[in-house]
């Protein structure tokens, strides 16, 4: 009985460790005022704008990167304001929830997302990762989900992964 205690703390520890750790990732998030055909129009420049401003201050290093960003979110606050329409930028930690890109399931997670809310921002948003890969997964790219405890469970009845 020991052994099966220390063995689930051993689990739930490795489970903690694994769902503690941040991916260096980073997204771009952008909600419109509304779904009117203007404000997804205003939408679209402002995402066109966006990807061509974090495109020129990429950075392959991620602490660079994500510095770049954040010492210009006022910046780009104050471009997007004046030459589109009022909104708000904040670079932060968000959960995205699962959604599918590119065909390709992506799990919750917390990671880094530069969110910009135009007007009320009450429309469908756009959303793309630009960090590690620039403006999304690809589409030969596959997203394999393992359970931890299937994994030992098998492992331990002797079961290959090819079964």
């Amino acid at each position: 009985m020991k052994k099966f205690i220390l063995f689930v703390i051993i689990i739930l520890f490795i489970i903690t460790l694994v769902d503690n750790e941040k991916d260096e990732e980073i997204r771009v998030r952008i909600i419109p005022n509304s779904n009117s055909e203007y404000d997804i129009e205003i939408k679209n420049e402002v995402k066109d704008s966006v990807v061509y401003y974090l495109y020129n201050i990429y950075d392959e290093s991620y602490e660079k990167y994500k510095n770049n960003i954040n010492e210009s979110v006022e910046e780009l606050e104050t471009i997007i304001s004046r030459q589109f329409y009022k909104c708000k930028v904040e670079f932060d930690y968000h959960t995205l929830y699962n959604k599918t890109y590119n065909g390709n399931k992506v799990k919750d997670k917390e990671t880094l997302v530069l969110l910009i809310v135009i007007g009320d921002g009450k429309g469908d948003n756009w959303w793309g990762s630009v960090y590690p890969k620039y403006l999304g997964v690809s589409g030969s790219d596959q997203m394999k989900y393992e359970s931890l405890f299937k994994a030992l469970f098998d492992r331990i009845r002797g079961k290959n992964d090819e079964d």
